[in-house]
């Protein structure tokens, strides 16, 4: 057999399909903007608002527009670099094309290597579009052109790890929802290492002293903003030897797919569902499962989904991790607003704001998968032939995407009401828990919404996540922005539509400040009903177009009409006479 030499005929396909899908100058197009967005607006909050601008303030708002852009610019690479990868091997296995194609006498390597090629370029893209935005940054001053240097090679490493990572994972995995999941664990326990060590270094009075430097310096964040937090000379060292090391982690964990996709595809495809064991075994553990379920005389969905949604042994692993850390630090946050001085408690509040914005992100994927799936499958045109009415069909799916925040918002309400216990204002407590409820139902219907109006299932879940980022971070930065040029207390209030800050302002204002806590509660009432309100216009407009967006049909046939009686026939005898 001839050598080939290249990507392959798999990537040529795929870049021809990737590169004439609006969607790819669409989505860098936003970037863009809104990286000259931020550059704007810090630029108003800086320097617009001064009579005399001088050397120094451009130099100041250069370096902000630079913490700015470079945060920006990682956050959506560390969120779009797994998004972009998770489902090319996973969707292939459902809808049966890559049986087929490994079939033909393609190799493993063109296989990996042209479908991954095909699906980092545009990642890869979207870096260097940063790149005419950041050095109109160096133009103002303040920012070394080495630090610009260091912060693209840095993107250039996450972006590529992120990739593959996403990638091999989905070699093994069955949906493209856990495979996602399952990247974006792995990219927190990465990147939370260094902050999570000094955090709770400093809460619980350890004697370890700050984290080791290879911690830090396998941090990309730490990394990227060293040159502002340390004001010297920046080294391009680490940020080279961070390129290297994850590009050769990267072509590892390529090799590894490659060795392994064949042997997985094929085990997975003549695999037969066997008898399921533990907890959600046919048996007892169903039993106990069908107890304090939904009936199914009440919603038939609601029943499927429940019973559907049986864990598989991903989701399980990933279920038991989270579940344990978050009673686990919840737990620890208790203890320390118990026996801990009022700095202590302090660090309690953005514990348990981190806590609501990781739990919110694994949401917004599930949310955004509970229809996509099935769509992908089929499934869902067996539901749709059914005689259930669509309202009974899609409240069933949004009931069965929202019953996780449920818990989301237990262990978080545990620790407010610990921290009213010792400080008062009881308040904050139904407050913390409602605003919680109304964001999860809000982002539900925006998974719903967007899973019934656009077909693929990579679309959706990069359109979920990216709002719901863009709300979580993005929103409090403007805020944030608009109270260098107002009042600090419009722009708490403001920001407060942020999951994670509306958690981590209350139980600081509870401890520190009894004067603004009036106005900043009626601000969380009022976030509170805003939530709401876009949840029940989501789900509303769901409603309004889930026929037309899945092709079920609407018209109601008239009843047969009465078959006309035969005219009279006369015999010819009767003619005769």
């Amino acid at each position: 057999m001839r050598m080939r030499v290249g990507l392959g005929p798999v990537f040529a396909y795929e870049w021809l399909a990737t590169s004439r899908r609006w969607q790819v100058y669409a989505v860098r197009s936003l970037f863009v903007a809104v990286l000259l967005a931020s550059l704007a607006l810090v630029w108003r909050a800086n320097v617009a608002n001064q009579k005399r601008v001088t050397i120094q303030s451009q130099a100041e708002a250069g370096r902000s527009i630079y913490d700015t852009i470079v945060g920006t610019q990682l956050i959506l690479l560390l969120l779009a670099a797994p998004a972009a990868t998770a489902g090319s091997i996973c969707l292939d296995k459902a809808r049966g094309t890559l049986t087929h194609l490994l079939m033909t006498d393609l190799s493993n390597a063109e296989i990996v290597l042209g479908k991954l090629a095909a699906r980092l370029v545009p990642v890869l893209g979207l870096v260097a579009s940063a790149l005419p935005a950041l050095a109109l940054v160096s133009l103002m001053g303040g920012v070394d052109p080495d630090a610009l240097t260091g912060a693209f090679l840095v993107s250039l490493g996450v972006a590529t790890l992120g990739c593959t990572l996403a990638f091999l994972l989905s070699v093994w995995g069955t949906k493209t929802h856990e495979v996602l999941m399952a990247t974006y664990a792995i990219l927190l326990v990465w990147i939370l290492g260094s902050p999570t060590w000094s955090l709770l270094n400093w809460a619980l009075r350890w004697r370890f002293g700050p984290p080791p430097q290879w911690l830090n310096g396998v941090n990309p964040f730490w990394l990227a903003f060293s040159s502002s937090w340390q004001r010297g000379a920046v080294d391009l060292g680490p940020r080279v030897l961070f390129l290297a090391v994850s590009c050769g982690i990267s072509a590892g964990l390529t090799a590894l797919a490659v060795l392994r996709i064949r042997a997985v595809a094929s085990r997975q495809a003549g695999h037969a569902p066997g008898r399921r064991r533990g907890l959600f075994a046919s048996g007892q553990g169903r039993r106990r499962r069908d107890g304090f379920g939904p009936r199914l005389d009440f919603n038939p969905v609601l029943w499927r989904e429940w019973h559907r949604r049986r864990p598989s042994r991903w989701s399980r692993i990933l279920g038991t991790l989270y579940h344990g850390a978050a009673i686990a630090l919840s737990l620890m946050m208790v203890y320390i607003i118990i026996g801990g001085n009022s700095t202590q408690c302090q660090a309690v509040a953005f514990l348990n704001g981190g806590q609501v914005a990781v739990g919110f992100l694994l949401l917004s994927i599930a949310s955004s998968t509970s229809m996509t799936e099935e769509r992908v499958r089929g499934s869902l045109d067996v539901v749709l032939a059914t005689p259930m009415s669509t309202r009974a069909i899609v409240l069933g799916k949004w009931w069965g995407a929202y019953q996780g925040t449920l818990f989301l918002a237990i262990l978080p309400g545990i620790v407010t009401f610990a921290i009213a216990c010792r400080y008062g204002h009881w308040v904050a407590v139904p407050l913390v828990v409602g605003l919680i409820l109304s964001f999860g139902a809000a982002l539900t219907s925006l998974g719903l919404a967007l899973a019934t109006w656009i077909q693929r299932q990579g679309q959706v879940m990069a359109l979920t996540v990216t709002a719901y980022v863009l709300v979580t971070i993005g929103w409090p930065l403007l805020a944030e922005l608009l109270g260098m040029a107002t009042s600090g207390s419009l722009a708490l209030g403001i920001g407060s539509a942020s999951p994670w800050l509306g958690t981590v302002a209350p139980n600081l204002l509870v401890q520190i400040s009894n004067n603004d806590w009036p106005e900043y509660a009626a601000w969380l009432f009022v976030w509170c009903i805003v939530d709401s309100l876009l949840a029940v216009s989501l789900l509303a407009a769901t409603l309004g177009t889930f026929d037309r967006c899945l092709g079920r049909g609407t018209t109601k046939f008239a009843a047969t009409p009465p078959r006309p009686k035969p005219a009279l026939k006369l015999e010819p005898a009767a003619l005769l006479d």
